[in-house]
């Protein structure tokens, strides 16, 4: 039903065995992951994730990163997990058909002769491609707003996320995905900055928010940012998860009490963690 889609970076992987691991990610969110570096993150993510019986999708033909060789590709076709396409030619000339078809761009699908098609198929929405496309049809939307520095989420630190959870059936879809936190838009590394930011989802009125925290530039270290900005968060607890804080907060709030900075990853992993666990506690008490 709830397809997010991930690049496979290492602190995102992380994220998404912890909560299987810990028995936190419903069945019922099925991540897609993208391969984009050959480490252990993915293998121990898959392997974690097949052994528990998370359904997941890999991507046999990822559009960056690592396995963007004949060996990579190859090594990818051999692994025994449910394999998703990009969709980069047309659809009849595939010599074997995946479990899910990923449409990114629309020469390829436009292209295709789906009459005999009836798979999953990941879309974004456009009217010439939902016309064309036929299958069980999965929205792909980017609802994540990137700015280009982060002391600009100041100008709107609390905004609407998604609502799409309520309605996607209602607008004919099987399912629906984003990217997290994250956007449609790959980038392989982050770009050093003197705010560190939490950006956190929450339910209000059964729409899905985020909420932007930033710390305060002025203060000398990384370790006083951090504090400064889990004070604030804090005082939002009620607000994120309704008094019972996700496993992702559990660990920024131990970090906290210990007076220690946990690192940019660990701060990427916890945000990834909650918003996975606030989708599975809805998805499982209203789906």
């Amino acid at each position: 039903m709830y397809y997010p889609y991930f690049r496979g970076k290492q602190y995102d992987l992380l994220a998404l065995r912890t909560l299987i691991e810990k028995g936190l990610l419903s069945s019922r969110i099925q991540p897609i992951i993208e391969p984009v570096k050959q480490n252990a993150a993915l293998y121990k993510f898959l392997s974690t994730a097949d052994q528990l019986q998370q359904p997941f999708y890999l991507i046999e033909n990822p559009q960056a990163g690592a396995f963007l060789t004949e060996e990579g590709m190859l090594s990818l076709k051999d692994l025994p997990y449910k394999k998703a396409r990009i969709l980069d030619q047309p659809l009849e000339t595939l010599e074997t058909q995946p479990s899910m078809l990923i449409v990114h761009s629309g020469s390829s699908a436009l292209m295709s002769d789906w009459q005999q098609y009836s798979g999953k198929v990941l879309v974004p929405y456009e009217m010439r491609l939902l016309q064309k496309i036929q299958g069980e049809l999965i929205l792909s939307e980017d609802v994540f707003t990137r700015l280009p520095k982060t002391l600009f989420y100041q100008e709107n630190p609390d905004e609407f996320f998604s609502g799409t959870h309520r309605n996607f059936q209602q607008r004919g879809f099987a399912g629906f995905s984003d990217f997290s936190i994250d956007s449609r838009i790959y980038y392989e590394h982050g770009f050093p900055t003197p705010i560190l930011s939490l950006h956190l989802v929450y339910f209000e009125d059964q729409d899905l928010r985020i909420r932007h925290f930033l710390s305060p530039e002025e203060l000398p270290s990384q370790k006083e940012k951090f504090l400064a900005l889990m004070e604030e968060i804090k005082e939002c607890l009620p607000k994120l998860c309704s008094g019972s804080p996700t496993l992702g907060l559990e660990i920024l709030l131990e970090q906290a009490e210990k007076q220690k900075f946990p690192g940019m990853g660990v701060m990427r992993k916890s945000a990834v963690m909650h918003h996975m666990e606030i989708m599975s506690r809805y998805l499982d008490h209203h789906c």
